[in-house]
């Protein structure tokens, strides 16, 4: 008996992978009151072609079948969940109602890493994810550079205030705008000085180097900030909807895709692509 049990098995760890590999659709199963770490650890064993399977999601306990309602429902809640303010990992900026990368949190980077993978499943399935953040992510999803007009977005007061730096017509600008190559940042009900370049806080900003003063603290905000962590959901959100298909999109059009305003079909768009690409 325990001989023909152990044969079973062994006949059943055999051919179990071939099973899952023919399995047309990526499974998430998942408890609601462990959304995210389920989420998080099954998406860590998920192998990258298995992201571009549609996505079927399974609530533990639950009998409901997924006909698109239950997969909607997961975005909604794994996206509510991962920006809760409990988690600390983004920043919202009251006036612009967005939000970025917050390079104060104590989270680990495969939440990040998670984020960005369920923004992919989210465009790849053709379903719509509340995210508030401002253009300059889908830019730099895309390699393109954020800009002044991007810290305008996500910081109105700061952006007019560059802009106001940069127009300013006499050359008095050390004696009218005291400013050095520093941004002050808060840090836990304290303040803290950090310099944009090396130096920073024993150089002046003058005319002639204003232009750089501003394109350092551009860079500050939207890349050396959070480098880290914008590289954990670059990563994950490459893992889906990575490839040259990609290339074929504006900013806003990404955008588009994520907030729903606009369809495509991801799939249809990298067969073109790779037909394409053969002829």
């Amino acid at each position: 008996m325990a001989v023909d049990q152990a044969h079973r098995q062994n006949l059943s760890s055999l051919f179990l992978p071939v099973f899952e590999s023919v399995n047309p659709c990526l499974i998430l199963m998942v408890r609601r009151d462990n959304i995210v770490g389920d989420a998080v650890e099954v998406l860590r064993k998920t192998k990258n072609v298995d992201y571009k399977k549609p996505l079927k999601v399974i609530f533990v306990g639950e009998e409901a079948v997924d006909a698109g309602g239950v997969r909607k429902e997961f975005f909604l809640l794994i996206m509510r969940e991962l920006l809760d303010p409990k988690y600390g990992m983004f920043r919202y900026y009251e006036e612009s109602r967005l939000i970025w990368f917050s390079d104060k949190t104590f989270e680990d980077s495969d939440l990040f890493h998670l984020i960005g993978v369920v923004c992919g499943l989210a465009i790849y399935n053709f379903t719509i994810v509340d995210l508030h953040f401002p253009l300059a992510l889908y830019k730099k999803l895309l390699n393109k550079k954020p800009s002044l007009d991007d810290l305008k977005e996500l910081m109105p007061d700061v952006g007019r205030g560059m802009q106001q730096l940069l127009d300013y017509p006499e050359d008095d600008i050390e004696e009218a705008f005291c400013l050095n190559f520093t941004i002050t940042v808060e840090n836990f009900g304290t303040t803290e000085i950090k310099e944009l370049v090396p130096n920073g806080a024993d150089t002046p900003v003058s005319k002639q180097n204003r232009q750089d003063f501003v394109d350092a603290y551009v860079n500050y905000i939207f890349n050396k900030s959070v480098a880290s962590l914008f590289s954990a959901f670059h990563t994950g959100f490459h893992k889906v909807c990575g490839g040259k298909v990609l290339q074929l999109f504006q900013p806003s059009e990404l955008q588009a895709m994520v907030i729903g305003n606009t369809n495509y079909d991801w799939k249809e768009l990298e067969k073109i692509n790779a037909f394409e690409i053969t002829l």
